[in-house]
């Protein structure tokens, strides 16, 4: 058959005839009476569409024309009918013209900021796992897992003041190896609750893997075989089976820890259950892609609520700032729920950008390397959405002026701030206290040139999630020196016996209560040194950078130093 010749009348936006899906794609049938056929692209839903539409994809092999389609599907299709329809899912990545099949890859990027790496299939397991889920389930199901909750939220009260003492104080390193193992064992139940909850409602989960998810490592399951539910209940069953997996967990942990005896068993038991319920209740936050979100889709049913909802947002502010067409008519409550997760999206990826920071510049020149390689990424990401924001505006019609008068009040504004914001520079040290002497302690290698006589120290406890208050201190006159200190100064461990070599500052209690502050004290801990040197937020990030051990001329300036405090060490 000859190739059908493309002309104006048939052309559609972004593909070329004949057209055929991409190997990625697919077509999957609702699960349910009354529930819709799913586009999908490498098992992504894109598009809900009805059996009409799905058959008319199905008829697209690569080699038929529109009206050979029509031909195809009989009486009342027409060839405008079949353009139609290709035009408006054109946009999904849907077809491929023709182009050979390509897979999928056990790694995939999800934007804005998620790697997946595939592990296996959890169908079969699941499948082999519904009988008995279907006969345990019921109101005696209910029943236990609300006598469970209820026994949680007693073991709560009972712990009472010793919450506060294994959030904010050092603990064993067996207690967070267990608590580690436990996690990594849970987070693994919590995708399995997805996957065993849709697969009780008939669907099947596709795969289940590790993820990169906003700079932190996290366990998946691609449960998107849910979008063929017909019901909503039963999707926001599907959504919330994980969180509920991780509530159970917890309340089984708090209501055997009071059982216990004391012990660091008895601790690394209460932190895995208050950690399980923060999970629980991190994942019903709706503006980031959580479980919570999901739920919420699911319930209002709004597929690809964030994207839509940042898309309205964005039309919003660019009709109203750079004077282009808007493309909706109203906007509601989409554009509020765009803004919260536009400011929920970048909150997420600097507290992991954050958390990542401090761990990888402990590694030296490599961890030095990779916190600048990610940092370069996010500063990608945000360049290529600000030049795609403007790019849009522009072909929605704003004038050129609005566009160049908006990019230079931006430039001007993020200048002013860099100038005119004051910024301290906050250094995170470590304390010790003996028979009245007090030093607040380093890493030998770390930046303690930052450190001057004069500066402001609040002493902290040692935890791995809170830092309690025990007293604040001075930087001394006197010059560092050569030191051994616990190991709870630099890490929230409380190792007997184990100590590292430091660079001490001498320093001193300070505020109204010295006396008791100094009868209070713990022998080591956290301490948060605040620079006295006033500084703007511009001065702040280009020391930050120019201290770094990438800056050329680093490694030469860190080797005097490193001789400058060989030589103290010889004289003290």
């Amino acid at each position: 058959m000859r190739a059908f010749r493309r002309d104006s009348s048939e052309a559609a936006p972004g593909v070329e005839w004949p057209v055929k899906l991409a190997s990625s794609a697919s077509i999957d049938a609702p699960l349910q009476v009354g529930a819709p056929w799913i586009v999908a692209m490498a098992s992504v839903p894109k598009a809900r569409v009805s059996a009409d539409v799905a058959a008319v994809l199905n008829a697209l092999d690569g080699v038929r024309n529109p009206a050979q389609v029509a031909q195809y599907l009989g009486i009342p299709w027409t060839a405008a009918d079949v353009m139609g329809i290709v035009r408006q899912l054109a946009k999904t990545g849907i077809f491929d013209a023709g182009k050979q099949p390509s897979g999928n890859g056990r790694i995939q990027f999800r934007p804005p900021l998620t790697v997946q790496f595939t592990l296996f299939n959890p169908a079969p397991l699941l499948e082999s796992i519904r009988p008995l889920m279907t006969t345990v389930s019921g109101p005696k199901a209910v029943a236990a897992a609300v006598l469970l909750l209820l026994g949680g939220v007693a073991g709560v009260f009972i712990a009472g003041p010793s919450i506060g003492r294994v959030l904010s104080t050092p603990l064993p390193l067996e207690a967070y190896l267990f608590v580690a193992v436990a996690m990594f064992a849970s987070t693994l139940l919590h995708e399995f609750g997805h996957g065993l909850a849709l697969t009780c409602c008939g669907g099947t989960p596709r795969r289940i893997g590790i993820m990169l998810f906003y700079l932190s490592p996290a366990f998946f399951c691609d449960v998107t075989d849910g979008w063929r539910l017909g019901s909503r209940k039963q999707r926001v069953f599907v959504a919330l089976a994980g969180p509920l997996v991780h509530l159970g967990l917890g309340s089984f942990a708090l209501s055997v820890h009071s059982f216990l005896p004391v012990s660091w068993l008895q601790d690394a038991v209460l932190l895995y259950g208050v950690i399980c319920y923060a999970v629980a209740i991190l994942n019903l936050f709706p503006f980031i892609k959580l479980d919570g979100y999901v739920a919420l889709m699911s319930a209002v049913d709004v597929p690809h609520l964030r994207n839509k909802s940042l898309s309205v947002t964005g039309d919003f502010v660019s009709s109203h700032v750079l004077g282009s067409l808007p493309k909706y008519r109203s906007y509601g409550w989409l554009a509020w729920f765009g803004l919260a997760s536009f400011v929920s999206g970048i909150g997420f990826m600097v507290i992991g950008y954050q958390r990542l920071v401090p761990v990888f510049l402990q590694l030296g020149i490599a961890g030095h390397i990779v916190v600048a390689a990610v940092l370069c990424l996010l500063l990608t990401m945000a360049g290529r959405s600000i030049v795609r924001f403007f790019s849009t505006a522009a072909a929605n019609g704003s004038p050129l002026w609005r566009r160049a008068f908006a990019a230079l009040l931006g430039t001007l504004a993020i200048t002013l701030l860099a100038v005119f914001i004051p910024v301290k520079a906050v250094t995170v040290a470590g304390y010790t206290y003996s028979d009245g002497a007090l030093q607040i302690v380093m890493p030998p290698d770390a930046a303690g040139r930052t450190i001057r006589p004069g500066d402001e120290v609040v002493l902290q406890s040692q935890g791995m999630i809170f830092h309690e208050k025990l007293g604040s201190a001075t930087i001394g006159d006197q010059p560092p020196s050569g030191s051994l200190a616990p190991l709870d100064t630099i890490v929230p461990i409380a190792l007997e016996g184990n100590s590292l070599p430091v660079l001490a500052y001498p320093s001193h209690l300070t505020g109204e209560s010295k006396l008791a502050a100094a009868e209070r004290l713990p022998g080591s801990g956290r301490a948060e040194v605040t620079s006295q040197r006033h500084m703007s937020l511009g001065e702040w990030l280009w020391d930050s950078v120019t201290h770094s051990m990438l800056w050329p001329g680093r490694n030469a300036d860190a080797s005097d130093h490193s001789k400058t405090e060989d030589s103290m060490k010889g004289h003290s």
